[in-house]
C-alpha cells in the first residue's frame, strides 16, 4: 500500500516537471498568448503553396540547359572519339557520340513528347528545337547505318533499336513521340521510322491468345503494366497521324485487355504484373508502373475520337485511377515507390506523372479542379525540390524488372542518371504552368483552393462567386462626368491588373491617357474570357448596371472565342455573325446551353449599351507575336472581318487594333517586337503601353469618336 502511495506521489511530481516540455512539443499550444492557436503557421517539409508561373520556367530552363550538354549529336569514331564532320560518311566505326542519355530510349521518347508539351506550355521554341534537332539528326543518320548493319551484321547500339526493334521499350515512346513531331514538322522526314516502329508494335511483338501485348519474362506469358505505355499511346496517335480507324480501335482494345487483367477496382490501383499461369497475381502497385497507365489513358483521350464507343470506358477508368492514386498522396506531396506502402521510399518519377495527368486532367475538363488541383500543386512543389542546381532530377527509381516479393520494389536505387524521371518532371512543369493559366488558384485560410474565376479578395473566401473586390460599374464616375469602360479578355487586363508573372494588358495604363478630372477609365475586362463566357459567367451583368448615357464601352475579344463548345474551359463561340445557335451539353456538369455565334455576342453588347445612352466602340483583337517572313500573322478574315461586321450593322465605331499594332510591329521588325511580349499573346509592359498609345492613335485617327475631347494633348 505505502508502495503505490510513493508510485502515486512520483508520478505527480514528474508530471510537474514534465508538462512545461509537453506544452512546447503539442502543436495545439503556445506560449505567445498574443497570437491565437489557429494562425500559428504550419511547418511543412516541402514548400507549400501555389508556385508562380516563372519559378515553374526557370526550373523546366535548367533541366534543358543540362540536357542540352548531356545529350550531344554528333558521330564519332569509336576508338578516336574524334567527330566526323558529315552525317552521310557513316562506316563500321562510327558511332553516335555518347552523353549521360541514350537519344533513342523509350525514356527519351518521354522526353521528347514532353518538350513539345513545354514549348507550347511556355512559348520557348527551345524545347521544340531540342526535339526537332536530334530528331532529324536521327533520320540523316539512319540510312548509314543500316546499310552498316545490312552489310556487317552491326550497328551502333544506339541505332539498334530504330532499326531492329526487338520489344516494345525500343519502339512504342519514340514512334509516339516521332508522331507528334511529325505532326508539327513534316520536314523532319520520320515517316520511314514511324512506319518502322509500328510495324513491329503491331505485327512483331509477342502477346496472348487474346491479343494482349505480354512477355516470356520473369515467367511464361506474363503482362507487364509498363507495357500499357510502351505500345497504345504509339498505336492511338498513328490512328491520329494515318487516319485509320483500325488503330483506334485496337488501342482502346488493348486499354480493355490491359484494365481486365491488371485494374484492382477496390483500390484504384493497377498492379505491376500478371502471370497467366498464376492463381493469385502478384499484386504489387509500383509507382511508376501505374503511372504508365495512368498517362496511357490520358494519351489515349487526347486523340481517341469524341465519338468513339469505348471512350467514356476509358475516361471513367481514368477517373477511378485518379481518385484511388489521390488517396495515396503523402503528406510531402510525393507518391512512394509502392504507392500504397507508406514504408517505401518517396519516388520521383511516379510523382512528376502523376502530377501531370491530374493537372492535365483538369486542363482537359475530365475531373474537378476543385478536388484535384491542390493534388497536382502539392505534387509539383514536392518534385521541384529534386531538381538540383545542375538540372539534375533526383530520387528516380532506376529500370526496373517485375518481382513477387516487396524487398525487391523497395531495395530498388535511386539516381540522376535514371532516365526516367527527366520526361515526366518536363510534363509535370509544363502542364502546371497551363493549370495556372486556365484557373485561378488561390490561397485561403492557408490553405490552397482552386477557382473557376478570379479572386480578388485578401480575406477568406466561402464563394465561387468571383470577384469579391471587383471595381463596382460607375463607381469611379467624377460628379457626372464620362466613365470608358473595357471589357475583354487578358490582353486587355491580365490578372489583377498589377504584372502579374510581369504580364500586362493594354487596359492597366490606359486611362493615364485621358485628363481624369474630365473623364475616369474603368478595367473590367478579365483574363480568360470570350465573348460568350463575359456574358455567361455573369461579368456582363456586374457592368452593365453602372452604365450610363455618355459613358463609352470598348469591347475587345477573340483571343479566347476558338476552342471547344462543351468541354475543358468551354468558352468557344460559333464563327461568324449569323443568328444560328447550337445547344450543347456541358461535360463538366451534364447541363445544356444554347451556344451562339461571336456576332450575336458582341451585337448584344452594343445593343444593351446603346439601350443606356452609352457610345460602344469595338476593337479587333491584338495581334499574337507571330509571323510569316517579315510579315506579323493578322486576324483579318475572322475575328476582326466579324468585329467590323457588326460594328457596321449597328452602326457603331470599328477601330481595327489589329492592324494597327502589327504595322507598327512589322516597322520595328522581329527582334524588337519579342521585348513587347512576354509570350506568343501577352504582353510585357513596354508592350502594354506601346499597345495603348497605338488605340489612342486610332482614336484620334477616328474624328467622329467624341472621345477624343478627353485625351491628354
Amino acid at each position: 500500500m505505502k508502495k503505490n502511495r510513493l508510485t502515486t506521489i512520483l508520478f505527480f511530481l514528474l508530471s510537474l516537471i514534465m508538462l512545461p516540455v509537453l506544452a512546447q512539443k503539442r502543436p495545439d499550444m503556445t506560449t505567445d498568448s498574443n497570437t491565437p492557436l489557429h494562425l500559428i503557421e504550419p511547418e511543412y517539409n516541402v514548400p507549400y503553396g501555389i508556385p508562380e508561373k516563372g519559378s515553374i520556367k526557370n526550373h523546366l530552363d535548367r533541366i534543358l540547359a543540362y540536357l542540352e550538354g548531356a545529350t550531344p549529336i554528333a558521330l564519332v569514331d569509336k576508338d578516336s572519339g574524334k567527330e566526323t564532320k558529315y552525317l552521310n560518311a557513316v562506316t563500321r566505326d562510327t558511332r553516335i557520340s555518347r552523353g549521360d542519355f541514350r537519344l533513342t530510349s523509350y525514356e527519351w521518347g518521354v522526353t521528347y513528347a514532353a518538350m513539345l508539351t513545354a514549348a507550347e506550355a511556355t512559348g520557348d521554341n527551345r524545347y521544340r528545337e531540342y526535339v526537332f534537332d536530334r530528331f532529324a539528326f536521327l533520320a540523316k543518320v539512319r540510312p548509314g547505318f543500316k546499310k552498316m548493319m545490312d552489310d556487317y551484321g552491326t550497328t551502333d547500339p544506339q541505332m539498334r533499336s530504330v532499326l531492329s526493334p526487338a520489344a516494345l521499350d525500343d519502339a512504342g515512346a519514340m514512334c509516339a513521340a516521332m508522331i507528334k513531331a511529325g505532326i508539327q514538322n513534316s520536314d523532319l522526314q520520320l515517316d520511314p521510322m514511324i512506319q518502322h516502329y509500328m510495324n513491329y508494335v503491331m505485327h512483331y511483338e509477342y502477346r496472348l491468345f487474346d491479343g494482349t501485348f505480354a512477355r516470356k519474362r520473369p515467367q511464361m506469358n506474363t503482362v507487364w503494366l509498363d507495357d500499357m505505355f510502351m505500345s497504345i499511346p504509339a498505336i492511338v496517335q498513328m490512328g491520329s497521324y494515318s487516319g485509320e480507324n483500325r488503330y483506334y480501335d485496337e488501342a482502346a482494345r488493348q486499354v480493355a485487355l490491359f484494365a481486365d487483367k491488371m485494374f484492382v477496382q477496390e483500390k484504384g490501383l493497377f498492379r505491376h504484373g500478371w502471370v497467366e499461369s498464376a492463381e493469385d497475381h502478384p499484386s504489387f502497385f509500383w509507382g511508376r508502373a501505374n503511372g504508365w497507365a495512368m498517362l496511357t489513358l490520358v494519351e489515349v483521350l487526347d486523340v481517341l475520337p469524341e465519338h468513339h464507343p469505348q471512350r467514356d470506358s476509358i475516361l471513367q477508368l481514368l477517373r477511378k485511377h485518379i481518385a484511388g492514386i489521390s488517396a495515396l498522396q503523402s503528406g510531402d506531396g510525393f507518391w512512394h515507390q509502392l504507392v500504397n506502402r507508406n514504408d517505401s521510399y518517396y519516388e520521383t518519377s511516379a510523382t512528376a506523372i502523376f502530377v501531370y495527368c491530374i493537372a492535365h486532367a483538369i486542363n482537359k475538363g475530365w475531373i474537378s479542379p476543385i478536388s484535384y488541383g491542390p493534388v497536382a500543386t502539392l505534387g509539383w512543389n514536392a518534385v521541384s525540390t529534386k531538381i538540383n542546381a545542375k538540372g539534375q532530377v533526383e530520387g528516380t527509381c532506376v529500370g526496373t524488372g517485375m518481382a513477387f516479393d516487396p524487398a525487391f520494389y523497395y531495395s530498388r536505387p535511386v539516381s540522376p542518371f535514371a532516365a526516367h524521371g527527366y520526361g515526366p518532371v518536363i510534363w509535370a512543369g509544363a502542364e502546371m504552368i497551363q493549370l495556372l493559366e486556365n484557373l485561378y488558384p488561390r490561397m485561403n485560410d492557408k490553405a490552397v483552393q482552386f477557382y473557376s474565376t478570379q479572386q480578388l479578395t485578401s480575406s477568406p473566401i466561402f464563394s465561387l462567386g468571383g470577384r469579391n473586390d471587383q471595381i463596382v460599374a460607375g463607381s469611379s464616375r467624377k460628379n457626372d462626368n464620362p466613365v470608358v469602360m473595357l471589357i475583354g479578355d487578358s490582353t486587355v487586363k491580365n490578372g489583377s491588373g498589377k504584372g502579374d508573372n510581369d504580364q500586362w494588358g493594354w487596359g492597366s495604363f490606359f486611362e493615364q491617357f485621358f485628363d481624369t478630372t474630365r473623364i475616369t477609365v474603368e478595367n473590367h475586362a478579365l483574363g480568360g474570357r470570350s465573348s460568350r463566357t463575359f456574358i455567361t459567367e455573369g461579368l456582363w451583368d456586374k457592368v452593365l448596371p453602372g452604365i450610363r448615357k455618355g459613358d463609352y464601352l470598348f469591347i475587345q475579344f477573340g483571343h479566347n472565342d476558338g476552342g471547344p463548345l462543351n468541354r475543358g474551359r468551354a468558352r468557344a463561340s460559333l464563327k461568324g455573325t449569323g443568328d444560328e445557335s447550337e445547344i450543347v451539353v456541358m461535360e463538366r456538369n451534364g447541363a445544356q446551353e444554347e451556344v451562339h455565334t461571336y456576332g450575336y455576342y458582341l451585337r448584344r453588347y452594343i445593343r444593351q449599351a446603346k439601350n443606356r445612352g452609352a457610345i460602344p466602340v469595338v476593337l479587333s483583337h491584338t495581334p499574337g507575336n507571330s509571323w510569316e517572313g517579315d510579315k506579323m500573322i493578322r486576324n483579318s478574315d475572322t475575328y476582326a472581318k466579324w468585329s467590323k461586321e457588326v460594328a457596321a450593322q449597328e452602326g457603331v465605331l470599328y477601330i481595327d487594333l489589329n492592324s494597327l499594332i502589327a504595322d507598327k510591329c512589322e516597322e520595328m521588325g522581329k527582334e524588337k517586337t519579342n521585348g513587347l511580349y512576354k509570350d506568343r499573346v501577352h504582353t510585357s509592359y513596354e508592350g502594354a503601353i506601346l499597345f495603348g498609345k497605338t488605340l489612342i492613335e486610332g482614336i484620334k485617327a477616328t474624328p467622329e469618336l467624341t472621345l477624343n475631347q478627353y485625351i491628354k494633348q
